[in-house]
């Protein structure tokens, strides 16, 4: 199995952030569902659904809310799982979060809370919403009772127009879910850059790093596409951008040059981006306590690589 991707960390690190999440739900939950909860109770858990087995392959999220006007605190638990690809087997997944989400509850002797899936698609393919008896094609209805039978939330950002997206009050959130809407089309990315940078702005220094780091590696820019977006975006995005880039670049430049034109350039970019990398979760390590699954998802890396990076440190 491979580890996490670089879809599963940017996610992973955009929907750490509460105030994100909570936008992210008041804009894309159904409203029926949405009108229920109390978003302004929204607290990030601790927990998480998957396996150890699974962990370094599969990311879950997992938020808690009370419902309105309840007199008694009811806690209801929102899991947000991310695919880049059709994956037929999904609604088995989600069946094994709610059933490891509710399995936790009763070992910790707490009161039963119900777990509403999230799954954000947003791969190349269409893929249609299915539940878990889809799956079990001519099953005798004598014998479909036995199918759990649960619902999720399916958001496929590729059925969500963009004019639907940038209506969200949370300018980041619309940078993000637009660069992950088209985080396969690398010439959309190139001709919309600049206006998700400016999107991208305001928001927390890490998350906003970790959106230009994304960005960048998924449109695959050369060097001259680079210094062109520099040169449009206002002067203290620029100054971001440049403060998250200036490794990558720099290096990547250098080392190019050292190779030669064209080829060696791009060569030289990649290790300058895989240098840049390591000197930011070196920064991370060194001047945050962040834990090393967070560091992974803010620089887009596996937890290995945080790793390796924290053994070479203490050298």
């Amino acid at each position: 199995m491979s580890k996490l991707s670089i879809h599963d960390n940017f996610i992973r690190s955009i929907m750490s952030d509460k105030n994100v999440a909570r936008d992210y739900f008041k804009g894309f939950l159904p409203g029926l569902v949405r009108d229920l909860l109390d978003l302004d109770s929204l607290e990030q858990s601790t927990d998480t659904y998957v396996s150890k087995e699974l962990h370094k392959t599969m990311s879950d999220i997992v938020y808690t809310c009370r419902k309105k006007d309840m007199g008694e605190p009811v806690k209801i638990c929102l899991l947000i799982e991310h695919k880049s690809y059709v994956d037929q087997n999904t609604p088995v997944q989600i069946g094994g979060y709610i059933f490891a989400g509710l399995m936790k509850q009763v070992v910790n002797k707490e009161s039963i809370s119900m777990i509403i899936p999230i799954l954000l698609y947003h791969g190349k393919k269409r893929w249609e919403y299915q539940t878990l008896s889809d799956l079990f094609v001519n099953l005798e209805p004598a014998l479909r009772s036995f199918v759990p039978n649960f619902d999720y939330i399916y958001n496929d950002l590729g059925e969500i127009s963009d004019e639907q997206i940038e209506l969200l009050e949370n300018k980041f959130l619309v940078a993000s879910m637009l660069a992950l809407k088209y985080s396969f089309n690398k010439k959309w990315l190139e001709l919309n850059a600049v206006r998700l940078l400016v999107w991208s702005d305001g928001i927390d220094g890490n998350l906003q790093s970790g959106f230009i780091v994304y960005l960048f590696e998924r449109s695959e820019l050369k060097e001259n596409n680079i210094v062109d977006i520099l040169e449009a975006v206002p002067f203290k995005i620029k100054d971001k951008v440049m403060s998250t880039l200036d490794i990558f670049v720099e290096k990547g430049r250098k080392i190019g040059l050292e190779e030669g034109i064209g080829k060696g350039i791009e060569k030289g970019l990649e290790k300058g981006i895989a240098q840049g990398k390591s000197e930011f979760v070196s920064n991370l390590l060194k001047n945050t306590d962040f834990d090393h699954t967070k560091i992974a998802a803010l620089a887009n890396v596996s937890q290995e690589f945080v790793r390796n990076v924290q053994l070479n440190l203490n050298k």
